[in-house]
């Protein structure tokens, strides 16, 4: 984990925070469904920084399965 996803992960804990906080006051006060809704955003949240793929990963995977023919490829070598 770098700098950057610290940072991200930081500003998604800074966010998640306030609306956890909601879900647990409306789970106290008998709201049960509203409170496990802001609780499952809030944790989203901070899973999503977490396990999102990262964008040069993603460029990087489709860009050698480029070069290497494996769109579109049916198995046969070209030229036969």
């Amino acid at each position: 984990m770098n700098l950057l996803d610290t940072l991200a992960l930081f500003g998604a804990a800074a966010l998640a925070a306030p609306i956890g906080l909601l879900g647990v006051e409306f789970l106290v006060g008998g709201r049960t469904l509203v409170g496990v809704g802001f609780l499952a955003v809030a944790a989203a949240l901070v899973v999503g920084i977490i396990y999102r793929p990262d964008p040069v990963d993603v460029v990087g995977g489709r860009a050698l399965g480029w070069l290497q023919g494996g769109a579109g490829d049916d198995g046969d070598p070209e030229g036969e």
